[in-house]
């Protein structure tokens, strides 16, 4: 399907129908997650593919797990609603469904970083790098799979509640010490249409040669 089209009709899916998902399309769909880019390309990126029921309750409880600590944080009591155009209401009520339900999605996967794959500083004042190294090296490599997923007509929605109960999802699925949990993704034929996202208009996100007052790109406009 057309590139554009696939990106407009993206959403975070979070009701699956049960239909199993088939080794050849989850092996297309992690290739393509391959060809994302990565930090020095060094490519650490690891994947775990789960449909094994008990492991899938085990994560799932572990998600949940981590969903009520995120939700029931002090810092929520300074929780502030974003714009009514996000839906947020909306997206809640959906992650709800999810939260209960995650364990019946078809196919979870849990995407990773081999930091021995890594190639960057681990000693001194250099080594805060690291932790940014997620979102250039994995983050790429994790919007390939949705999109891939997409134009297979397969739905996917980023997690990253496992990621408070890190240590016990990574003994659940017995990783090593040096791969580091980054998101959870379920995977599977939506149960609803895949319908054009609604999205705040880029102009009111977009300045023009330096942060400006007027996000149109009228050279007229005064520079903050």
């Amino acid at each position: 399907m057309d590139l554009y089209e696939a990106m407009r009709t993206l959403p975070s899916v979070k009701r699956y129908k049960p239909d199993p998902v088939s080794d050849d399309d989850i092996r297309t769909i992690l290739t393509a997650a391959t060809w994302a880019p990565s930090g020095g390309n060094a490519q650490p990126w690891e994947f775990i593919v789960v449909r094994d029921p008990a492991l899938k309750k085990k994560l799932a409880d572990l998600y949940r797990g981590g969903l009520k600590f995120l939700w029931d944080h002090p810092r929520r009591q300074g929780y502030r609603e974003l714009d009514k155009r996000t839906f947020q209401k909306t997206m809640f009520r959906k992650s709800h469904h999810l939260r209960d339900h995650m364990e019946e999605t078809p196919v979870l996967i849990v995407v990773a970083m081999n930091r021995e794959k890594d190639n960057l500083p681990r000693y001194g004042v250099l080594k805060a790098i690291r932790a940014d190294s997620v979102f250039t090296s994995i983050m790429p490599c994790i919007q390939n799979l949705m999109l891939a997923a997409r134009g297979l007509g397969l739905g996917t929605c980023l997690t990253t509640a496992l990621n408070i109960l890190e240590e016990d999802a990574k003994i659940a699925l017995g990783m090593p010490e040096e791969t580091q949990i980054v998101a959870l993704i379920p995977l599977g034929y939506p149960a609803d249409d895949f319908k054009p996202v609604t999205r705040i208009p880029a102009e009111e996100f977009t300045h023009w040669d330096g942060w400006r007052r007027d996000r149109a790109g009228d050279q007229k406009g005064t520079a903050e």
